[in-house]
């Protein structure tokens, strides 16, 4: 018997793997992007990428890893399993537009009990379409088929993410100013947090197919914020908080400096009727919530107030829709960045 026959016996089908590498390899259409190009990608045991930071004045590589966590189960459970690679891709490269940053490469590690192809394909596909909707490379990643550590059906994702900044131009805390405008940018749905809430809501009450469609939209790709910052720089942009686990008081400090505190208006956020009506609906309040998700706000940009109307304007020209949901006083007691909501 050959060794592999004996490895597929097991529950691990080295065959099949390698075939789903040859599918993605067939799909290596865009070797280029404007800030550089593939040497060598998929297939290898290691990737090469030739940067051209021609026009950068300081270029500082920024990286990023995630992963969707339990909204794969929701995912697997339901069937919309193209979403989730976008899922990914999202919850990497939106990390990265905090900081004004440009996604160079993206690496993906796909791990399940044992190779469905369909599901395979479904989810890289979404993977790719999301990497290249963000002028970036799939340059490599890992296939994982660990039978009894994964059941039937079941698989993880994680991914991660190299860009490229120019640090004369970063977003961060050291632009943020006294009465700057909160802005908020629309959130798809819930992107990929609180999903063992929402599946513990899910098997108390069972959602009906559209709720379901809803819930599995997937988390936005805030690819404009590059563009946008360089239409009106770090003098009206001060900052970017994206908006995940922990919600708008967990994440919005992170981009503030410690003198900050942010005042939110609650009514101004921009939350869907079916998210307000889903959350409602199992007996939680909106501001009780506001920990767990992002209420419609996939990330929040500190922007100068002066100039907030003509930030507002560009963003939505650009295809980001977005409002102002409040401000920031000063309070040189505290020792850190707070929220307030009102």
């Amino acid at each position: 018997m050959k060794d592999d026959q004996l490895y597929k016996d097991s529950g691990v089908d080295i065959d099949l793997a390698d075939s789903l590498v040859d599918w993605l390899k067939k799909d290596e259409s865009d070797l280029k992007i404007p800030l550089g190009e593939v040497v060598s990608g998929v297939g290898g045991f290691a990737a090469l990428f030739r940067p051209n930071f021609k026009g950068i004045a300081d270029p500082l590589l920024v990286t990023g890893t995630d992963g969707v966590g339990t909204k794969v189960l929701l995912g697997s459970e339901s069937g919309h399993l193209e979403g989730l690679g976008q899922d990914l891709v999202g919850m990497c490269v939106n990390d990265l537009y905090t900081l004004g940053a440009r996604p160079l490469w993206f690496l993906d590690y796909y791990a399940t009990g044992k190779l469905d192809s369909t599901q395979f394909k479904s989810v890289l596909s979404g993977i790719q379409k999301s990497v290249k909707h963000c002028s970036a490379l799939l340059l490599g990643g890992e296939t994982a088929e660990m039978p009894g550590l994964y059941g039937k059906g079941h698989f993880d994702l994680a991914g991660f993410v190299v860009g490229v900044v120019d640090g004369q131009k970063m977003l961060g805390p050291k632009n943020v100013k006294e009465g700057d405008s909160l802005v908020a940018f629309a959130a798809s749905g819930f992107h990929s947090n609180g999903f063992s809430l929402i599946r513990k809501w899910l098997s108390e009450k069972p959602g009906s197919p559209s709720l379901i469609k809803n819930l599995m939209t997937p988390t936005r790709l805030y690819s404009e914020v590059p563009d946008l910052l360089d239409q009106v720089g770090t003098e009206v942009f001060h900052a970017l908080a994206n908006i995940t686990g922990g919600g708008i008081s967990g994440n919005l400090p992170r981009v503030l400096p410690s003198w900050a505190h942010a005042k939110i208006s609650l009514k101004d956020l921009p939350t869907p009727p079916w998210m307000r009506d889903f959350m409602e609906a199992h007996g939680s309040s909106i501001q009780s919530l506001e920990s767990v998700f992002n209420l419609g706000c996939g990330m929040i940009a500190v922007v100068d107030s002066k100039h907030g109307e003509p930030f507002i304007s560009k963003a939505t020209a650009l295809g980001l829709p977005c409002q102002v949901i409040g401000h920031l006083e000063k309070d040189e007691t505290q020792k850190e960045a707070t929220v307030t909501f009102w």
